[in-house]
């Protein structure tokens, strides 16, 4: 019988001692998920571009998404040649990604705490050089 429970011992020793720790999520995977789980494909946002650009570019700009297409630009119909440079939320989520793996200077991100959005995104692709660092804002977000 000592047989027996010693063999059961050793059985959950080896089990228990071979499983992996929890790999750590980034902040990016974490609140990609919650923003994924949300889901949420109709929504409505304030979104402002700062960047040394014209103020057209810069002025904030109400969006409309259905179906997680922008489908509205301040009351506009979307029109990719217009509104360029205006991001959906996945669109933000993709363009964090893009500057992640370009290994861009800085990259700083907030995020939504029940949603888990990008409410800003700051990039400076090269340091180097002047005038190139781009600011996404998203405020007053609402799910439709």
């Amino acid at each position: 019988m000592k047989q027996y429970y010693f063999f059961v011992f050793f059985i959950l020793f080896i089990t228990c001692s071979e499983t992996e720790s929890p790999e750590i999520i980034s902040s990016y995977e974490a609140n990609k998920e919650k923003w994924e789980n949300a889901s949420i494909l109709d929504y409505s946002f304030v979104f402002q571009v700062s960047c040394y650009c014209t103020e057209e570019y810069t002025s904030p700009k109400a969006v409309s998404v259905r179906d997680g297409n922008i489908v509205t630009v301040n009351d506009l119909a979307y029109s990719e040649e217009i509104h360029r440079g205006i991001f959906s939320i996945n669109d933000l989520f993709k363009e964090i990604e893009k500057a992640s793996n370009q290994n861009v200077a800085v990259l700083e991100t907030t995020y939504d705490r029940f949603y888990g959005f990008p409410t800003t995104l700051y990039i400076d692709r090269d340091e180097r050089i002047a005038d190139e660092e781009m600011r996404y804002s998203i405020s007053d977000f609402k799910p439709l």
